[in-house]
């Protein structure tokens, strides 16, 4: 498409024109009824290794549900040109964002139904789309075991039950993704896993205050998530281990549909466990 078409499809969108850096989504892959044209960059880290048929998403998502999978608001495809960074053009429908929802930028980069590169930092905002738009990917780590993927419910931290007024859940995607809550916050991480060994990378979460337990419970859970070396499956329960083989985390599957923390302020910030 011609930079002539491009501008006269940003005016009827009622936009500033686009400029599109090298590999950036075109005007004609914006979702109809999207009115806002969010501009930013995806920087591989590290080496590059694009094989031909490589597609890059950028995904705009609703992760207020801690305990269920994420609900994509926008997403654009398209093939990345260029070496180590790519500009992209993601539309949205500002209406469709909600007060006290949690919305969250992130990347992948596939070719076929292989994941090659995806975002593992967290980029979260309250309310509205996050304001930083430089998305990092770093290659994928192994496949977590199938063992591992799903929602678990968090039982005890160390020796200590959690309380039932503050539900904890964890879920892992097969490619290492975590969400889930330490009864307060919503948390975002990576996890890899070799074997019987597991760690946790950074894992953020945003940072409220919330009254009583439901903070020191999750103080508790992200002290604990820095101590995680190891897990096994023992009677359908997942313990998570220190180096010491002792549990620092027992979790169980988790069969309730919805827990999601109560929001107790309209400000939030990121947190990081590491």
């Amino acid at each position: 498409m011609s930079v002539k078409a491009l501008t006269l499809a940003a005016i009827m969108l009622g936009v500033a024109p686009v400029t599109l850096l090298s590999g950036a989504a075109r005007a004609d892959e914006i979702q109809p009824g999207a009115s806002t044209i969010l501009r930013g960059t995806v920087t591989i880290k590290g080496r590059v290794d694009l094989p031909a048929g490589a597609q890059l998403a950028v995904m705009l998502d609703d992760v207020s549900l801690a305990d269920a999978p994420s609900v994509t608001l926008s997403k654009t495809v398209f093939a990345p040109v260029g070496t180590q960074s790519f500009g992209y053009a993601l539309a949205y429908d500002q209406a469709s964002l909600k007060p006290g929802h949690r919305y969250a930028l992130r990347a992948e980069i596939r070719t076929g139904d292989s994941l090659l590169y995806i975002s593992k930092d967290a980029i979260v905002a309250l309310g509205a789309v996050p304001e930083q738009s430089a998305i990092v990917v770093e290659p994928v780590a192994v496949p977590l075991p199938s063992a591992l993927v799903g929602s678990w419910k968090i039982e005890k931290i160390g020796e200590k039950a959690t309380a039932p007024e503050a539900p904890a859940f964890m879920v892992f995607r097969g490619d290492g993704f975590l969400s889930g809550t330490g009864g307060c916050n919503r948390m975002m991480g990576q996890v890899t896993a070799s074997g019987q060994s597991l760690s946790f990378g950074p894992t953020a979460g945003t940072r409220m205050a919330c009254p009583g337990v439901r903070m020191t419970q999750e103080d508790a859970v992200f002290s604990a998530i820095r101590e995680v070396a190891a897990w096994q499956i023992d009677q359908g329960k997942l313990l998570l281990n220190d180096t010491q083989g002792s549990p620092v985390l027992t979790l169980s599957p988790n069969k309730t549909a919805d827990h999601t923390p109560k929001i107790q302020s309209k400000h939030s910030k990121i947190r990081k466990s590491q």
